[in-house]
């Protein structure tokens, strides 16, 4: 991602972190994208998580009984804060925080069993890339898997700061992730997410789950 559209995605993160958890919706979306990995990997006790672009850790802390750590990532310092103010809370000693940009800042090789990601793909300029650099961060065998909007009109995001795609393709992206080195690779309904519209009608976005395996 180019530093501009580093700086836009973190500009915006930033300014809504403290807020975040208060919206019922992506509480919601959160929990039905961590019970959609649930069922498509098989989760062990013994799994190193990578959460890529984590936010305030609301998909963590939902895979988190399942595993034995989990590493959030996130370009947002400010929502790596309202994350590290819940661990510390609730008393959590096994999610380390990271604040970085893996295009600049790569993270260690063949480290993770399983790398996720919900709705975070739309925010990055080269998604090609993105899914390269994360197969390096995932032992062999190790399984991804990533949750997005399908492609859509543009309505989801009223303000498109930080927005560079309008969903996506369900058989573009699988070829991207094949073309990063990945087999296996499945795609299916994860869940939906509510959005309130500008005339007051309700919509619903459908979200898919991506999976596949790093050879």
């Amino acid at each position: 991602m180019t530093t501009e559209g580093i700086n836009e995605v973190r500009a915006r993160f930033n300014g809504v972190a403290d807020g975040w958890d208060s919206n019922p919706a992506r509480v919601e979306l959160a929990r039905g994208v961590s019970e959609a990995i649930q069922k498509a990997v098989p989760l062990t006790a013994d799994m190193e998580i990578l959460d890529f672009g984590a936010g305030t850790g609301l998909l963590t802390l939902g895979l988190l009984p399942y595993v034995a750590h989990v590493t959030a990532v996130d370009a947002s310092d400010e929502m790596l804060r309202v994350l590290a103010d819940k661990l510390k809370a609730l008393g959590i000693g096994n999610v380390k925080t990271r604040n970085c940009d893996i295009g600049k800042e790569p993270l260690p090789e063949s480290e993770y069993s399983l790398v996720v990601s919900s709705m975070v793909l739309h925010h990055i300029v080269d998604v090609p890339r993105t899914l390269s650099l994360l197969r390096h961060c995932l032992r062999p065998g190790g399984w991804i898997a990533l949750a997005d909007l399908d492609s859509e009109d543009g309505s989801f995001h009223p303000d498109p700061a930080g927005v560079f795609h309008n969903g996506f393709d369900r058989g573009k992206i699988c070829r991207w992730l094949e073309g990063a080195g990945f087999s296996e690779v499945d795609i299916h309904d994860a869940c939906r997410m509510v959005r309130s519209q500008p005339d007051g009608t309700i919509r619903e976005y459908p979200l898919f789950l991506l999976t596949g395996r790093a050879g």
